[in-house]
């Protein structure tokens, strides 16, 4: 690795949540007027994903304001501005890119919900770095247990007690 690829892996925040198309996020921006900052609540679906891996990666988030007006806001995944991001919903949709959702109005503009997440229930990503560093324990067969007579039973059964 060279130089620079260290600068930006050092940039890189090392958990950041599994985002797709169609997810409803909410998103904490910091924003700074004058001397002040404060956090911004950024909310709405994810129309695009802008990027792979590294520093460079970024999404978009469409929300309709007042008057059924949409707003549209760019973030960079690992920007220091970006505080958090929570996925409040998983989108079900067919597509990378959602751009046809600027041209529906109202109830045409939802999105279907994924019931089940794909890939399991981790909803957050963490860098190769981190995640190295926890170890790992491999699923070794598990030992029949013997009971008193030496007779082997099979793991995961368990007898009643009599009480």
């Amino acid at each position: 690795m060279n130089v620079i690829d260290l600068l930006q892996r050092e940039q890189e925040k090392a958990e950041v949540p599994v985002l797709r198309s169609g997810d409803t996020v909410r998103v904490h921006v910091k924003v700074v007027e004058g001397t002040r900052e404060r956090i911004q609540v950024f909310e709405g679906v994810v129309i695009a994903l802008h990027g792979k891996i590294g520093s460079g990666t970024s999404f978009t988030v469409r929300r309709i304001a007042s008057h059924g007006v949409g707003v549209e806001r760019t973030f960079l995944l690992h920007s220091p501005r970006i505080e958090r991001i929570d996925v409040l919903r998983h989108g079900d949709v067919r597509r990378a890119k959602l751009f046809y959702l600027r041209e529906k109005v109202g109830k045409r503009a939802r999105v279907r919900e994924r019931r089940q997440p794909l890939g399991g229930g981790g909803t957050s990503l963490r860098r190769a770095a981190a995640a190295a560093e926890e170890p790992v324990e491999p699923e070794s067969a598990e030992e029949p247990d013997l009971t008193a007579t030496g007779e082997a039973e099979p793991a995961g059964e368990l007898e009643p007690e009599n009480v």
